[in-house]
């Protein structure tokens, strides 16, 4: 069991922990309720999931946060989410380039650091298109 990160005097801790795995398959579970077909796509540069119905076609980069232990095993733990999503919204971008007519989605847990590192550039998600899943810690999805 993962546990979010406490007591750490440098680490703001997640509310939750969410490993990728369980973000993908909390997204594939939404997605097929809201009628899509799902193909995991086993991180194929970036992209871990497509999703498709008869008017969208959805590619989707998921990410996991990070457990205490975890966090403690790297060299710079603090930065380590952060990166994370940072090489996220690179990989979309190379996929908006090679498919423009399909709808790029980030999806990640809803904590604080994710909320936040998204508010930053939410003009440029917005202008790019690219919609964000918020996987919640029961597994369902916000989303923007």
């Amino acid at each position: 069991m993962k546990l979010p990160v406490h007591n750490q005097p440098f680490i703001k801790a997640d509310p939750f922990v969410l490993e990728k795995t369980e973000v993908i398959s909390a997204v594939k579970d939404y997605l097929k309720r809201e009628g899509y077909e799902t193909e995991i796509l086993e991180d194929i540069y970036g992209v871990n999931l497509a999703a498709e119905n008869e008017y969208h076609t959805l590619l989707i980069a998921a990410q996991g946060n990070t457990s205490e232990l975890q966090l403690l095993s790297h060299k710079y733990p603090a930065t380590q989410n952060e990166t994370n999503f940072d090489k996220l919204i690179v990989d979309l971008l190379k996929h908006h380039e090679k498919n423009p007519a399909k709808t790029l989605v980030l999806a990640s847990p809803d904590t604080p650091l994710f909320r936040d590192k998204a508010e930053n550039i939410k003009q440029a998600l917005d202008d790019l298109g690219i919609v964000r899943f918020w996987v919640k810690e029961n597994g369902s999805i916000e989303w923007e």
